[in-house]
């Protein structure tokens, strides 16, 4: 199972790369914990601090496909170095108003500000991983993609409860401004990001200046990515209700969806599914929707971790796959704008997806909220075997 992956990682220069990335991916385990307890603890309020973590999120979400233009027009190391270096001055005007007791919309504007300049570490590093002809190697390389976004959330936030358990809140917005500064750098000089630079150069005036844009096809994976992301906020919710119920700490449900993610995604890497990429999504969403309605049954406790361990399991793939649709039907000059676009769908389809879910939990039984997220994916799902939709996923770009 492991020929895949030494085959994929001994590509000159990608070892550097997926290991930069992994620290970059560190951000988006660590952030909006660090935010969420740090301005908890420093306003008593979860209100404020919910409205500090939301303007994070609203501005990643909003920012990722100018950034992700602006990699494709000025080139992924320019791009690195402006956002890193203005990301680290925004959590530090944070940290500051932090310990200066600075009012409430001190705190919102100055997490909005590090939000907006977010590197497009994911982007960069997924148009690097499109660039390999091998489509093995480029089917492991975004399947490590996908485990590493299942890993950092469980890892992520283990840090940062490590840090709180030992020193201030404040210290997890300082450590993780130091990670994302770290691996967005060692990204930066990485010879197969400096390739990019290099292609994009030479390419030059050969080409006509023109808007990169989305296609349909790109839209439509981008609105299967969204629809996907509102049933996993969904579900998160319902479960941290689910448990609750039982008594239980929620963060075991959470943890046995993350785990069986990253054995999909491990698994996805080494050998290929059968069928073509929009047939494979089409079922990994479908086996996820169908166990999000069982969970909504409302199970005891083992029976609970088996389905959501069977959820990870099934959703596992679907980041590399839609990664790999997007890669196939999107030229070389705008598939940075293109990936930073996934980051959009999967912010606000998060965002969505938890806003409906807690509104129905507090209205309604669990199975309610777990009936919004299964019509969310398996309508992503039905989208992908429409014929007319499914013939153009399959077309040659």
């Amino acid at each position: 199972m492991l020929a895949s992956y030494r085959r994929a990682l001994t590509i000159p220069g990608i070892a550097r790369v997926v290991g930069a990335v992994l620290v970059c991916y560190l951000l988006a385990g660590m952030v909006n914990l660090s935010l969420l307890t740090s301005a908890t603890h420093a306003t008593a309020s979860y209100t404020i601090a919910g409205t500090v973590v939301g303007a994070y999120s609203t501005a990643v979400a909003v920012t990722a496909p100018i950034w992700g233009r602006v990699v494709d027009r000025r080139g992924p190391r320019w791009t690195l170095a402006v956002t890193s270096t203005a990301q680290v001055t925004a959590f530090t005007g944070y940290i500051t108003a932090l310990v200066i007791n600075a009012p409430a919309l001190g705190l919102v504007a100055a997490a909005a500000a590090a939000g907006c300049c977010t590197p497009p570490a994911s982007a960069i590093a997924k148009h690097v991983f499109a660039t390999h002809d091998d489509p093995d190697s480029r089917r492991v390389l975004f399947a490590i993609s996908g485990l590493f976004t299942e890993m950092v959330f469980v890892v992520g936030p283990l840090i940062v409860g490590a840090i709180v358990a030992i020193a201030h809140p404040t210290l997890t917005v300082a450590v993780t401004a130091v990670v994302s500064l770290a691996g967005v750098w060692w990204l930066r000089g990485a010879p197969a990001v400096r390739a990019l630079t290099t292609a994009r150069d030479a390419r030059g005036s050969a080409e006509p200046r023109r808007r990169p844009g989305l296609g349909a096809r790109q839209l439509h994976v981008l609105t299967v990515v969204a629809l996907g992301a509102i049933a996993i906020g969904a579900l998160q919710v319902s479960v941290v209700a689910h448990a609750a119920h039982l008594t239980l700490n929620p963060g075991l449900f959470i943890a046995a969806m993350a785990c069986g993610g990253v054995v999909a995604s491990f698994a996805y890497g080494a050998s290929p599914l059968r069928g073509s990429l929009p047939a494979q999504l089409a079922v990994a969403l479908g086996l996820y929707g169908a166990l999000i309605i069982a969970v909504g049954t409302g199970p005891g406790a083992v029976i609970s971790v088996v389905l959501l361990l069977l959820a990870g399991v099934a959703t596992g793939p679907a980041d590399a796959i839609e990664a790999l649709l997007i890669a196939n039907h999107t030229p070389g000059h705008a598939q940075s704008q293109a990936f930073a676009a996934l980051t959009t769908a999967n912010w606000l389809g998060f965002a969505a997806g938890s806003a409906l879910a807690g509104a129905a939990i507090d209205h309604a039984p669990l199975w309610v909220a777990t009936t919004i997220a299964a019509a969310a994916v398996l309508a992503a799902a039905l989208s992908l075997l429409v014929p007319g939709w499914r013939r153009q996923l399959l077309e040659a770009p």
